[in-house]
């Protein structure tokens, strides 16, 4: 099951409904000040990460003057600080989270339960995304966006060394040689330990799972047959040169994709605007086909997108829940999300947008979003992320993927270690764990 489906029957599970349950959201937000009100105007902040977003804020502030909102841009790996700066005060009224990380929040209490003011909205979303959010009878934020995958490739790489677009991960493997063979300065893709995402979203594909959970019991299921079996594959490639390892986002990463060193990459929508940003003078040499897969036909995998959520310091959730409704299904709004956030949108208007047909110069001419629409209509639901201590579990990974790099261990030794800290860190909670 996806993310949330998942979380929603686990927190019944562990019992700590009744807890959540004691949290309503205006006797939640009573105590704090954070939004303030001023000449009339009622003062939100939000606190996210989307490419461009700022030009939907916009738009909301000027069609609705008496409820501001101060957009406040952070780096998508401070949202590693939200719980210590929601328990300061000092976090804001609105949060864009991923929704995997919601669990914990939860559990914690500090997002709120909007149900009183977004429990008539579902139909404006995806069924699948709407899940995410809705834990245990409550609803715990907006979706925003989802994440399935596609494959972006150096066309020109590609046909300069005649190479075939490959369908399925043997073939895949195949190709990774035939284009290092080829050209030594050339690999298919780079091992990145500190963005775990392209391994992730390929473990999912494959049905896996960080957790299973049954009764009062959760079982970390990290280091399983599914994930091993990616661990095997990125060993191999690995030990075989064929992939250049390097810290991801960084200058020297773009400076390699801007040096045709990276002919690919199988990864998620957003992806698509960064890749334009950080390497403008590749445009028309990229194309997207789709995520390889065991068959060649699917599935695929969708690793787990984004909500905005309310924080217990919010003074006035009625009108928080207003603006990140607006801005996550209102036509306008979505459509920049599209356009400027590179989002594969939650909203049911979003998928019809002419924006999720629109053709891009830069890959090509091609249909931007046309793969990914295909991956989220075949996607592999048996696996998930949900479940406690995922930022723990994320952060022990990149650790563990670091020595991976160095060469003081394997793929599959990491995920051993990473799983022994995940259990503590669930351990540490409170909760039973296997």
């Amino acid at each position: 099951m996806r993310n949330g489906r998942k979380v929603g029957s686990a927190i019944i599970a562990i019992g700590v409904a009744a807890s959540m349950l004691t949290m309503t959201a205006c006797g939640a937000a009573g105590e704090n000040d954070n939004a303030s009100q001023s000449n009339g105007k009622i003062q939100l902040t939000f606190t996210g990460w989307v490419p461009g977003i700022e030009s939907a804020v916009d738009l909301w502030n000027k069609n609705n003057p008496n409820i501001h909102v101060n957009f406040k841009r952070i780096a998508s790996e401070s949202r590693k600080n939200y719980s210590t700066l929601i328990e300061a005060g000092t976090a804001g009224d609105i949060l864009q989270m991923s929704a995997f990380e919601m669990i914990d929040y939860v559990i914690d209490q500090q997002i709120m339960d909007i149900s009183k003011y977004v429990g008539d909205k579902k139909d404006l979303f995806t069924d699948g995304t709407w899940s995410t959010v809705s834990i245990n009878g409550g609803i715990y934020g907006i979706p925003q966006d989802s994440a399935p995958t596609a494959f972006m490739y150096r066309k020109d790489i590609f046909e300069q060394y005649g190479v075939r677009v490959p369908k399925t991960w043997d073939e895949y493997l195949v190709a990774a040689r035939k284009l290092h063979k080829a050209n030594p300065n050339v690999y298919i893709a780079a091992f990145t330990p500190n963005v775990i995402d392209f391994f992730e979203s390929e473990f999912l594909q494959e049905g896996g799972s960080w957790y299973t959970v049954a009764d009062d019991t959760w079982k970390v299921t990290l280091d399983s047959p599914q994930t091993r079996k990616i661990a095997e594959r990125y060993q191999t490639l690995l030990d075989e040169g064929l992939v250049k390892t390097m810290e991801g986002s960084t200058p020297e990463f773009w400076s390699a994709v801007n040096n045709g060193e990276i002919a690919s990459f199988n990864y998620l929508p957003w992806f698509t605007t960064i890749l334009k940003e950080h390497a403008p003078d590749l445009s028309g040499k990229w194309a997207i086909a789709q995520s390889p897969s065991d068959s060649g036909n699917g599935p695929w995998s969708d690793d787990g997108g984004g909500a905005n959520v309310i924080t217990k310091n919010c003074k006035y959730p009625e009108q928080a829940a207003k603006f990140i409704t607006w801005l996550n299904s209102d036509p306008e709004s979505v459509d920049i999300l599209i356009t400027k956030g590179g989002l594969f949108p939650a909203a049911k208007t979003g998928l019809k947008s002419s924006e999720m047909v629109a053709k891009s110069d830069y890959f090509g001419g091609q249909p931007l979003y046309e793969k990914f629409i295909e991956s989220a209509n075949n996607l592999n639901t048996k696996g998930g992320i949900g479940g406690p201590a995922i930022g723990v579990g994320h952060t022990a990974l990149k650790d563990e993927f670091g020595k991976v790099g160095n060469g003081e261990e394997t793929f599959k030794e990491a995920l051993t270690n990473t799983s022994a800290k995940l259990k503590k860190a669930a351990v540490d909670k409170g909760l039973n764990v296997q």
